[in-house]
């Protein structure tokens, strides 16, 4: 009986109906609820350990205390030389090239170079370096011509106070004036002492000849003779003095000629010391013009591949000199929203704006100094150390250029994501 029931049971069910009744679902169906309850409990997991930190944008400029000093033309004009290569190390004052003009490069180095040596020579009195090294003659210096013809003739003055010039024989003989004078003088006063003597004698013969003449010995006639002879020895001694005195007149009068002529070898050594500066003030004029040099010690970068007699405009930007030693640091202008996170130390990533950061990476940076009070604009003055320079995380390092600008992303809090959502449903729960 049981059989015939099961019989007809199946006879009631379809084929189709029987055949979704005895397949068999797919793993995924039938363990779909574990999988999906394990890959969530994955997923809360990972955002214990990602990192989903705040971050407040701000608007940075990065500054150099020693930036790159850019060297530019000053006129228009060839590039007539270049002594220098791409990323040569370089001195202070060492020349890089110089632009075309009629004044002959070397010729102007020449004369540059002897003037410093005579400053040297005549700041220390030495004015006989001028015979030793003679000014040299020059005549390609174009517009520096008229300046070094009129220095020669300064020069030429200067000559006639050294060696064999003309003040130089002139004092030679008011010294030797002076000597004779002295001389003449000495022998006077050795004249005098005999007739000092003279006169002394003859003033004793005087003496007992008056006592003779007041005994009745002899006769007031002769002694008037004796007398008139101690008077002619008074008269050739006041002689003797007015010689002297007229030897001394003359000695002033030569040791006056040597004053003035001393202060007249002066005013033209000042002179002359006056003309020296200001044909140096010339020369170094026509060099800022036209021979570029190198700033500060450093290396030289050329702005573009230059090429000797290249033709190049005023105010074209030529090098660069990177300095040996460069600190950077970068400044950020920060609005008040959000301005109550930022604290010193907090990390901060600097995507400089000419140099794509998916290419060339973030510069990393910590927060230095905050400012209290706000500009103009109501925004806030931030300093950010850069610990690496201009090295970005990529490794790469940025060539820094002047209003070098950048965005800046500050850390203010490195929180998890697993701390960011719980804190998102605390503070929906807490509503």
């Amino acid at each position: 009986m049981s059989g015939k029931i099961i019989s007809q049971q199946h006879e009631l069910v379809s084929d189709e109906i029987q055949e979704v009744i005895s397949y068999r679902p797919h793993w995924i169906v039938r363990r779909g609820n574990s999988f999906f309850l394990v890959t969530l409990l994955f997923l809360l997991s990972l955002t214990c350990f990602i990192e989903y930190p705040d971050i407040i944008n701000a608007s940075a400029r990065i500054v150099a205390l020693n930036p790159p000093r850019l060297i530019s033309s000053r006129v228009e004009g060839k590039l007539v030389k270049i002594f220098v290569t791409n990323e040569q190390q370089v001195k202070k004052g060492q020349h890089l090239g110089y632009m075309e003009s009629t004044t002959d490069y070397y010729e102007a180095i020449k004369l540059q170079s002897w003037i410093e040596e005579m400053i040297v020579a005549t700041q220390n009195n030495i004015y006989e370096a001028l015979i030793a090294n003679p000014l040299p003659t020059l005549y390609n210096l174009g517009e520096l011509q008229a300046n070094y013809q009129a220095f020669q003739n300064e020069l030429a003055e200067v000559k006639q106070s050294l060696i064999n010039g003309f003040y130089q024989k002139k004092r030679n003989a008011l010294q030797k004036d002076l000597k004779y004078l002295a001389t003449l003088k000495n022998n006077t006063y050795q004249q005098k002492k005999l007739v000092e003597e003279d006169q002394q004698l003859q003033k004793k013969e005087y003496d007992a000849y008056e006592l003779l003449a007041k005994d009745k010995v002899i006769a007031t006639l002769e002694l008037n003779q004796y007398k008139s002879k101690l008077i002619a020895k008074d008269q050739t001694l006041k002689q003797i003095d007015a010689q002297i005195t007229n030897a001394d007149v003359n000695s002033h009068s030569k040791e006056k000629e040597l004053l003035d002529l001393q202060k007249t070898i002066t005013d033209q050594q000042q002179k002359f010391h006056s003309a020296l500066l200001d044909l140096k003030s010339e020369v170094e004029k026509w060099m800022q013009q036209y021979v570029l040099a190198a700033s500060k010690d450093g290396k030289v970068l050329f702005v573009s591949s230059w090429q000797e007699n290249e033709l190049i405009a005023s105010s074209q930007p030529l090098f660069y000199i990177q300095p040996i030693e460069t600190k950077f640091y970068a400044e950020l202008m920060a609005a008040q929203n959000g301005l109550g996170k930022i604290r010193a130390g907090q990390k901060v990533m600097l995507k400089v704006e000419s140099y794509p950061s998916n290419e060339f990476g973030y510069v990393a940076g910590v927060v230095n100094y905050i400012s209290n009070v706000p500009n103009r604009r109501d925004s806030f003055l931030i300093t950010v150390d850069l610990p690496k320079a201009l090295k970005t995380n990529y490794n790469k390092t940025i060539f820094f250029r002047n209003n070098l600008s950048a965005r800046a992303e500050i850390i203010t809090d490195d929180r998890k994501l697993f701390d960011r959502l719980t804190g998102q449903l605390k503070q929906i729960w807490e509503r």
